[in-house]
């Protein structure tokens, strides 16, 4: 008997860097570790580049436990790869030699023509393999290196004059792409498995997508930054939307609402309850949006006393900018004279910190202590900690620290800390960059710290491992479990269609609605069209439309209770539409009337 199938999922990201201090990075490589755990299940990291260095990064993440190593990691040309290459001549002609040299305490090795060097090889072991850079020497006015990974070349880069570089991808040894670029400016990219030239880098990876990507699996599009290529995907898809689709004052950026609203797939997931009713009063989506929090295994350490204040965090003051906390502290610092203010982390805003510290001279107080490998000790050996941020997804640090006992003093900002921190109860939050708020919060949390360290286990009940995994589970058994199916030939269309419609991935939903309320209006079933539109409603309440066709519908099925409270939602959700409305049909207004006279 055949085993079950296996079910394959695929999560996006455009690149992999070798910082995984973010909470989104982390939360994403937990996610992976969780399904890659699931029973028959493979997980793929897709990486829009294709680079050596991609490649590397991936396998020292593994190496360091950072990543499951049960996941596998393919580039957009690995996966999205023709049955059949157009043939091409496009490559780096490898020069004849008749003598080398190697110097073996540099792991290079020189080849000649005669007396003449022709091309050099220097090789650096990596978790990935032998990095062989390969230098070839024969053209003067151009800089040619090959990057070869365990033998395998992977991509060539040509240097012409001053500032254009044409860069060549390789899978299996067959040159897959040509990119131009001109001072870094993106000019134009070949493409040899399609037999085109793209002028949009974008343009370029949606047809590939379009043409190449598997059906056969479930695919993860992670944030905003990669939702472009949702139109081109036609497997089943989710997207995750972090925080990078908004600006820091919480309105969406254009191109964020453009592409979320475009979102044709199954489900879009958020991690907080908070974003979820921004998302719908913001933007226009078609897909469900499931909340589905992250989780933390870091448990608390037992320790006899807390004395100090903490922060754990990336130093990018931009974003988290901790240096309001630092001026915030020395406004009350003389206030509780045995609480110092200690910060963990490393970034960009570090030596900032260590300049605003020595102008105050308080570095006997506010001390800079660099990485941490065990925050969890640090959260549970302190009062309580401060995490500023102009923007949080979800804030794995805030979950991090309540889990620990440790009360949080946060910006009042979408969408973890609203959504994490109680004020009065397990923390504060402060109105951003109130630096005054930060000092006032400082002294209340200091003054009340065991009622406040009282209520963060239960603050942090809902963010237990077991619910992140079954919420998932339940996610994935849903899309793969929906056989969709439509039988043009069925004799009762109408019935085949609201069959159709109880298992129909999300993105089909739309059209087989238009298809079902055409239907029952050839049929003139004012009933069947109600229903129809009552479900069109449901899946666009940000659209007036429908909401006004259920406005006519069930007056005319002589429903005035249903009629009066769509118009009332009207009224409230659209009020311009509902004043046209009336304006057009004034016996409308005896409804409203009523409506009111209920209220």
């Amino acid at each position: 008997m055949p085993g079950a199938a296996k079910t394959r999922i695929v999560c996006i990201l455009p690149r992999l860097g070798k910082n995984v201090g973010g909470g989104k990075i982390k939360a994403m490589f937990r996610r992976m570790a969780l399904l890659a755990d699931r029973e028959d299940t493979d997980v793929t990291l897709l990486n829009i580049q294709h680079t050596c260095r991609q490649k590397i990064t991936f396998a020292e993440l593994v190496a360091k436990g950072i990543l499951d190593k049960r996941v596998s990691h393919q580039s957009i040309y690995e996966m999205c790869r023709p049955d059949q290459m157009v043939q091409t001549h496009i490559g780096v002609k490898i020069p004849t030699w008749d003598n080398r040299k190697t110097k073996s305490e540099l792991n290079t090795t020189t080849y000649f023509q005669g007396k003449t060097p022709v091309m050099q090889d220097a090789v650096e072991a990596t978790p990935a393999g032998d990095l062989m850079l390969r230098r070839v020497m024969t053209d003067p006015n151009r800089d040619i290196r090959l990057k070869y990974l365990d033998g395998d070349l992977v991509e060539s880069r040509v240097r012409i004059g001053d500032g254009v570089i044409k860069k060549t991808a390789y899978v299996d040894g067959t040159p897959r792409a040509k990119t131009t670029r001109d001072n870094k400016l993106f000019v134009r990219v070949e493409d040899f498995g399609l037999g085109m030239t793209f002028r949009n880098e974008a343009m370029h990876h949606r047809a590939l997508v379009e043409r190449f990507f598997p059906d056969d699996c479930v695919v993860f599009v992670d944030g905003i930054t990669t939702a472009y290529l949702s139109p081109a995907i036609r497997a089943p898809k989710i997207l995750f939307l972090h925080a990078d689709h908004r600006r820091p004052n919480g309105t969406i950026l254009s191109r964020s609402r453009a592409r979320i609203d475009a979102f044709d797939g199954d489900a879009i997931v958020t991690a907080t309850h908070v974003q979820k009713k921004r998302l719908e009063a913001d933007t226009r989506h078609a897909a469900p949006i499931r909340v589905i929090p992250h989780y933390t295994t870091m448990t608390r350490r037992k320790v006899e006393t807390r004395s100090h204040i903490c922060t754990v965090s990336r130093l990018d003051l931009k974003g988290k900018p901790i240096h309001h906390c630092v001026e915030a502290f020395m406004r009350v610092m003389h206030l509780i004279p045995s609480c110092n203010y200690l910060i963990y982390g490393g970034g960009v805003g570090q030596a900032r910190l260590q300049q605003l510290i020595d102008h105050h001279k308080c570095g006997d107080r506010v001390i800079l202590m660099g990485q941490t490998s065990d925050p969890a000790a640090v959260f549970s050996s302190s009062l309580f900690s401060l995490a500023p941020t102009m923007t949080e997804g979800f804030g794995l640090a805030l979950l991090e620290s309540l889990t620990c006992g440790c009360p949080v003093i946060s910006y009042d900002v979408d969408y973890g800390p609203r959504e994490l921190i109680r004020p009065r109860h397990n923390g504060e939050l402060v109105t951003p960059g109130d630096i005054d708020g930060i000092a006032q919060a400082i002294l209340k949390v200091h003054t009340h710290h065991d009622h406040y360290a009282a209520a963060c286990p239960d603050s942090v009940q809902p963010y237990s491992f077991e619910v992140y995994k079954s919420r998932y589970y339940d996610l994935i058994d849903d899309l793969q479990g929906r056989a969709f199916g439509f039988d043009i030939m069925a004799p009762d269309l109408v019935l085949e269609t609201e069959h159709a419609l109880q298992t129909a991935p999300q993105r089909y939903k739309d059209q087989l609605l238009g298809l079902y309320i055409r239907l029952c209006e050839q049929r003139r079933d004012l009933g069947g069209m109600y229903k129809g539109f009552q479900q069109m409603l449901a899946q666009h309440p940000n659209d007036h439309r429908p909401l006004v066709r259920c406005v006519w519908l069930s007056r005319r099925l002589a429903r005035p209770k249903e009629c009066r409270a769509y118009l009332a939602r009207l009224a409230d959700r659209f009020p311009q539409e509902h004043a046209r409305l009336v304006t057009r049909n004034p016996d409308l207004l005896e409804l409203a009337d009523a409506a009111d006279s209920l209220g």
